[in-house]
């Protein structure tokens, strides 16, 4: 029995990735002179890359002075209130337009269709690029279609000055919306979270359990440590009643109020930077990462950290008795801002402007 739901198991994984991969470009229609279609391989809710993707699309066809059009390859019910949720500019066409001046991928799922489009129709090819994609997967054809977006863009919009890539690429600076994430409060805040811990079962390169073992060896170490998870409401059900419980936050501001509650914010992030601590740091919160040598270049001072469970739980519970440790994550949120890491949400189309202008 064992063995037959290991195989149904196998085969089930095997048709949920060959139905997105095989997929086909649904082609037609004239998208016209001075136009920018915009490639989006799916929308889904509560989705930071696709916000993040949306400022940089609409900015980029701003300043092209280009008419943006919208292309989903698996659409659904719920896209209209999405475009609508994450601020996407532009027309939604039903097929791949043909005949655009520029044509913008934001998913490495199109490295094999679009390039032999491309071909027959004519049109730059502009990648925009959020992580090391092929990270995700073990060797397989995911990994296969992740690592070849590589190699066929003209160029490239990186979302953070981090990554490296071939030939020509616009290094965008990360976009911390002021009015939401910071230390400014009408009221004393009381900062009663010692440790916040970003916990998304769902979200497997978030490390969900090691968040856990994270959790219970700073408790075993320290039994009064007040530990709260937030990011799901899978979490309660997942796990022990040890540390308090958020769920999934209602609004990006009552993220921003629970930030300001917190003294340490821990989120793995291995695959790429994550917005997430440099939002933490902004309001006070001390972040950590805890990090490893792939990819050596994505090496972030002050925010990674790396070591056993036990020596994680060290430096954390060290850094807890400094008394003004908000003072120290906002100082690390201005050396930042200084490198050109980050930016005000006000000032990303500018940057966008100057980064593209670049290539």
């Amino acid at each position: 029995m064992l063995s037959l739901l290991k195989k149904l198991f196998i085969a089930a994984e095997y048709k949920r990735s060959a139905s997105n991969l095989k997929h086909s470009l649904r082609l037609g229609g004239s998208a016209g002179s001075g136009s920018m279609v915009l490639m989006l391989y799916r929308l889904e809710p509560r989705s930071g890359g696709l916000r993040n993707t949306a400022r940089i699309a609409n900015a980029l066809a701003t300043h092209l002075g280009k008419t943006p059009r919208l292309y989903v390859q698996s659409p659904s019910k719920s896209d209209a209130a999405l475009i609508k949720e994450y601020g996407f500019n532009g027309q939604v066409s039903p097929n791949l337009p043909e005949g655009a001046d520029l044509y913008v991928t934001t998913s490495w799922i199109f490295s094999l269709s679009l390039p032999d489009v491309l071909t027959r129709t004519g049109g730059r090819w502009v990648h925009v690029i959020q992580d090391y994609d092929e990270l995700f997967f073990p060797v397989s054809t995911k990994y296969y279609h992740a690592i070849k977006v590589k190699s066929g863009p003209e160029s490239f919009i990186a979302s953070g000055k981090w990554m490296k890539l071939p030939g020509k690429t616009a290094y965008l600076p990360f976009p911390v919306d002021h009015a939401i994430y910071h230390n400014r409060s009408a009221a004393p805040v009381t900062r009663d979270i010692d440790v916040l811990f970003f916990h998304k079962p769902e979200l497997p390169r978030r490390c969900a359990l090691l968040c856990e073992q994270l959790a219970e060896t700073l408790l075993s170490q320290r039994p009064s440590l007040r530990i709260a998870f937030y990011g799901s409401s899978l979490s309660k059900w997942l796990t022990g009643g040890s540390v308090q419980h958020l769920g999934a936050l209602p609004s990006l501001e009552a993220l921003g109020d629970l930030y300001r509650r917190s003294r340490v914010g821990v989120s793995f992030n291995l695959t790429n930077p994550s917005l997430i601590p440099f939002e933490h740091m902004a309001c006070g919160c001390l972040p950590m990462s805890p990090y490893v040598d792939i990819p050596a270049e994505f090496h972030l001072p002050g925010i990674h950290v790396d070591g056993t469970l036990s020596q994680l739980s060290a430096y954390i519970l060290d850094q807890l008795k400094t008394p003004s440790l908000d003072q120290r994550a906002l100082e690390l949120y201005r050396d930042y801002l200084d490198q050109g890491y980050l930016c005000s949400k006000d000032c990303f189309d500018a940057a966008i402007v100057e980064a593209v202008g670049a290539l």
